[in-house]
């Protein structure tokens, strides 16, 4: 049974169109299961996901780097009751997109999520994922 899905979202650019400014996410995190799930919602947005970035014609990658926080935030449980969703706001800088820039971007951004979870006071490992391909704005 999956208990969480992790949906991507860019408000405002569902095309996934890059035009050298940076690209803001929506990390929608939903309770699937009929449970309520303690999830570290304030750990996650600080240290934020794992993003890895993959040139869909070169199969180049880079890992971009997380921010540090505090160790005591992975106990600190928001619930989501069961079919409710949180946001964790992120953002992939132009920079780090431009890193791969020949002539036009065409990559596939994998948005990975770890942690650990209560429900009902048990602990559990989670790790979900979501993949966008994030393109160039054509020229006009």
């Amino acid at each position: 049974m999956k208990l969480l899905t992790i949906t991507i979202k860019c408000p405002g650019n569902d095309g996934w169109l890059f035009d050298d400014t940076d690209m803001h996410l929506d990390i929608v995190i939903t309770n699937a299961s009929s449970l309520r799930i303690g999830f570290p919602l304030e750990f996650l947005q600080r240290t934020g996901p794992s993003v890895r970035l993959v040139d869909t014609r070169t199969k180049a990658e880079a890992y971009l780097k997380n921010n540090l926080a505090s160790f005591d935030l992975r106990e600190k449980f928001t619930v989501i009751q069961p079919r409710d969703s949180v946001v964790v706001k992120w953002v992939i800088t132009s920079g780090e997109i431009q890193w791969f820039r020949s002539h036009h971007v065409d990559l596939n951004a994998e948005i990975t999520v770890a942690a650990t979870i209560d429900m009902n006071g048990e602990k559990q490992d989670f790790l979900g994922m979501d993949t966008v391909r994030i393109v160039s704005r054509p020229k006009p």
